[in-house]
């Protein structure tokens, strides 16, 4: 499969590939026909060599890659998101939500499971944060997870939840 980078996206043409990756996998987002995938999306999924990605006919490395794709952050998002969809999940993003993404367990044609924001450890997370991050994952019934990148890249995941008492 071939995608074209474009600004912070790659974008996936050919109908089969579209079918493959966003029907059969829930990668991306399909508009007018075209396979808009997110950077780490496509990152994740030139790392397992299923997506050849270009730049006016030229191939990327993944050195390449990661140069022009890699922003704040990237690498610890980059971290849990490889880890979630290793293990199955389906991740897409939770930009509507203030988080880093939303999780589903099996299909996205069921509401997402999860909220989860990565943080490299030992950073600091503002209380108000944590306190933002509970109530809207209250209000729209998901579970809160905060997910914590060591210096080896291990991670560690927290939920967060209302108790009362």
């Amino acid at each position: 499969m071939i995608g074209e980078l474009l600004n912070d996206e790659v974008l996936v043409t050919d109908s089969r590939s579209v079918s493959a990756l966003h029907s059969k996998r829930s990668y991306g987002v399909v508009k007018e026909g075209t396979l808009h995938l997110s950077a780490i999306e496509a990152t994740y999924l030139h790392e397992r060599g299923k997506l050849e990605i270009k730049i006016d006919d030229t191939t990327l490395s993944s050195g390449d890659l990661w140069r022009r794709l890699a922003g704040p952050d990237f690498s610890t998002r980059y971290t849990v998101y490889k880890d979630l969809r290793d293990k199955g999940y389906i991740v897409k993003t939770g930009f509507k939500y203030g988080c880093h993404f939303r999780v589903y367990r099996t299909s996205v044609e069921e509401h997402a499971d999860y909220l989860v924001h990565a943080y490299k450890a030992p950073e600091n997370i503002p209380a108000e944060a944590l306190v933002r991050y509970v109530r809207l994952a209250h209000s729209v019934k998901k579970q809160m997870i905060i997910a914590l990148v060591d210096e080896e890249s291990d991670i560690n995941y927290y939920e967060l939840a209302r108790k009362r008492l």
